[in-house]
């Protein structure tokens, strides 16, 4: 388990880090849809990893079952692999990504980058000592995926609406033109 996610997550972040920070001026002028559907899906993939991460948390809290992981522990790490692949996908795309897109594939890089690596730290905890994860890192690391997939969930949530909202200023000003 701990092998995939870690091939994975290195590959789509390792790609992703000297784009993310040193990235040439994006255009402006080209919103594609398949960006935003992309964006779309991380925001979805992010509020299901964070919740999943929750229900991890609670249980190691609540010293169920270890073998009850499982289950949460492949979610996570599906999701995680499938945020990284769509990352290479967009990153690929850079170049004719609209400004607001470029600025918040680098806001919910870091973030989700730390979700990556706590998700391999749980992991690692869980397979070394699954009896014992309520007082292991296995809670911090849960409850810091959480916290960092529900943070990248909001943003991406916000600069989608906000640039729906935009889209329909743009129609409605266009719509005035027409009229005049």
């Amino acid at each position: 388990m701990r092998c995939i996610l870690v091939l994975a997550v290195s590959s789509a972040f390792t790609l992703w880090i000297a784009p993310a920070h040193g990235a040439p001026k994006l255009k402006t002028d080209s919103s594609s849809r398949e960006a935003e559907e992309i964006l779309a899906s991380i925001d979805n993939s992010c509020s299901e990893i964070a919740d999943t991460a929750y229900r991890l948390n609670d249980q190691a809290f609540r010293v169920r079952d270890p073998e009850g992981h499982l289950d949460g522990l492949a979610t996570l790490r599906g999701e995680i692999n499938r945020v990284g692949r769509e990352l290479q996908v967009l990153d690929a795309q850079r170049d004719s990504l609209a400004e607001w897109e470029g600025r918040a594939l680098n806001e919910i890089y870091p973030l989700l980058h730390d979700a990556a690596v706590n998700a391999d730290r749980a992991i690692d905890v869980y397979n070394s000592d699954r009896t014992h994860l309520f007082a292991s890192t296995y809670m911090d690391d849960t409850a810091k995926i959480s916290q960092d997939t529900s943070r990248a969930a909001a943003l991406l949530h916000n600069y989608l609406r906000l640039a729906k909202t935009r889209e329909k200023e743009s129609r409605l000003e266009e719509s005035l033109g027409e009229l005049q």
